[in-house]
């Protein structure tokens, strides 16, 4: 139960997912990992036409459960292997050619050419696996249904990135990545050809990139997306019900020197932003706690935006401020102008001093 969440479909619309939903066309996905084999004992896998990804310590599943339409990356035997489903199309996986996790960081890279399903793996900068896999969709389909296999539908795995585990906590053969992530992006395109210079600075988002999570907050469960496309942000996600276990926990440690590393923050008091939605009557109150009084000149109140999972803004609200609390209301309409709101999920966000705050907001 210990992860990072990252919505990519609303299973109550056909909206298309945020801009990190990748698998319609040219993708590369790439992380910084160090780990140890002590700390992920799954061991090989023989890869080929099958699923052997999902048996190693995954440490990114855009699964869907019993269906097609996904992928994921993980470790067998420290081994970095990397699985795609298309629609329809069967299964594939690709290896590295050597264990990663050394104790040391290490960067990875995947990428998948649209027009005829082949695969790419680095370490490093240098190429370790190149595979002709099978054509088709792997985005998550916008009108995907999870499928009744988690004790009920699986709406609160299958229409996720999940950073960190396995998504579905299927059982002990599934196991997830113990280590340190950083620096995840999602590129809409084929980023790299051969060799290439191991990263040596934080990335730095530009037109193709369609999720960014520096992971640099240091505080909270918030985890934000830099990328310029739209909301694409995350959530730790722990077990219920006594002690937090020990992970994902925020820390120091990162890739690069310390001259090319940003620094990253003492944990501080950060805004929390709560909502309260009246679906039946389409309002929503919204209640920033701990904003940071205006500066001089500045706006009283800073505003929340509301988004949808594709990212597209839904309404920007002002706020009423008392002391240190700002208070929202979102009065929704349906189609036909009458007060409700459609079953959806919703993004909450405010650009608050010291840090920003976001809610998740579920209308059902």
């Amino acid at each position: 139960m210990d992860r990072v969440k990252i919505r990519v479909d609303d299973p109550a619309t056909v909206a298309p997912g945020p801009p990190a939903d990748v698998g319609d066309g040219d993708f590369t996905l790439e992380l910084w990992v160090r780990g140890t084999l002590a700390e992920n004992a799954a061991g090989p896998q023989a890869c080929g036409a099958n699923l052997a990804w999902i048996y190693g310590n995954i440490v990114l599943d855009r699964d869907r459960y019993a269906q097609d339409r996904k992928f994921g990356l993980s470790f067998a035997a420290g081994v970095p292997i990397f699985g795609v489903s298309p629609e329809g199309a069967g299964d594939f996986t690709i290896c590295g050619d050597t264990s990663v996790l050394d104790g040391t960081w290490r960067h990875l890279a995947v990428a998948r050419r649209a027009a005829d399903g082949w695969l790419w793996m680095w370490v490093d900068g240098v190429p370790v696996a190149s595979e002709d896999g099978p054509d088709g969709l792997l985005s998550y389909p916008d009108d995907g249904v999870p499928g009744n296999f988690c004790g009920g539908p699986c709406t609160n795995s299958d229409p996720f990135i999940v950073i960190g585990a396995e998504k579905h906590d299927a059982g002990p053969d599934y196991p997830a990545f113990s280590g340190w992530v950083d620096e995840v992006r999602f590129s809409d395109t084929l980023r790299y050809a051969g060799t290439f210079t191991r990263p040596a600075a934080p990335f730095t988002p530009d037109a193709r990139t369609v999720a960014l999570w520096h992971f640099d907050e240091a505080a909270g469960d918030t985890i934000l997306d830099s990328s310029p496309g739209g909301a694409s942000g995350g959530m730790r996600r722990f077990g219920s019900g006594g002690t937090r276990p020990a992970g994902p926990e925020w820390s120091s440690e990162t890739p690069f020197s310390a001259v090319d590393a940003p620094a990253v923050a003492a944990p501080t008091a950060r805004p929390r932003l709560r909502a309260w939605p009246n679906p039946a009557s389409g309002a929503v109150e919204f209640t920033l706690e701990g904003a940071a009084p205006p500066a001089a000149g500045g706006h009283e109140t800073p505003p929340l935006a509301l988004h949808d999972v594709a990212g597209r803004r839904v309404a920007t609200l002002t706020g009423v401020r008392s002391g240190s609390t700002v208070r929202y209301r979102w009065n929704a309409r349906d189609g036909d102008g009458r007060p409700g709101a459609p079953a959806r999920v919703l993004f909450a966000r405010v650009a608050a001093a010291p840090a920003p705050a976001v809610a998740v907001v579920v209308l059902r």
